[in-house]
């Protein structure tokens, strides 16, 4: 994690975490940071203890959530860092795994203050569930990329979404906004 700046196979320079941390440095935006794990879903060893240490170093405690779709790596920064706000996501996959998405939600909800981002269409299908177990406040919704998606899901009762197209979002909301302040 140095400040230097990565190449890929293209053209374009992939920044590491600590140069796109010092970009936000003096913001005040909510900071979401992924944990990848390899294609088997196994955590990078170490990968947990080094992220906390660089988000304590920058003094990034009350903006960081740390996010991962694996909940063992959640339970590791837990474990290291028991104060850290986390996030899990959740896919059809995972909640398969876990014994259907009610189970998963009643696990997840055991974990204080543990934010559940779901994807979208199984988030649909269990959204009355979602809100019973963990509450508005620590629900969300992904990957909204469509304007129509966005909308719907701004409108209902989630902490946040998460999309690939937060210029949209960030437009959508204003309209939202806008028209509510007009009603």
């Amino acid at each position: 994690m140095t400040a230097t700046r990565l190449r890929d196979a293209g053209e374009e320079c992939i920044p590491t975490l600590d140069a796109v941390l010092d970009v936000y440095s003096d913001s005040t935006l909510e900071l979401h940071i992924e944990i990848k794990t390899d294609a088997h879903g196994i955590p990078y060893p170490g990968l947990e203890a080094r992220l906390i240490d660089t988000l304590k170093r920058r003094r990034l405690e009350r903006r960081a959530i740390i996010t991962c779709f694996v909940p063992s790596v959640i339970e590791t920064v837990r474990r290291l860092w028991p104060r850290a706000r986390v996030l899990i996501s959740l896919d059809r996959r995972s909640a398969e795994m876990m014994g259907g998405i009610a189970p998963a939600l009643k696990y997840f909800a055991t974990i204080p203050g543990c934010i559940v981002a779901i994807e979208k269409s199984l988030l649909a299908l269990a959204l009355p569930l979602a809100l019973k177990v963990l509450g508005g406040e620590r629900l969300g919704a992904w990957v909204t990329n469509e304007p129509q998606d966005i909308a719907y899901w701004l409108a209902q009762p989630v902490r946040q979404i998460t999309t690939d197209r937060p210029d949209l979002a960030v437009s959508i909301r204003r309209q939202l906004m806008s028209a509510s302040a007009r009603s």
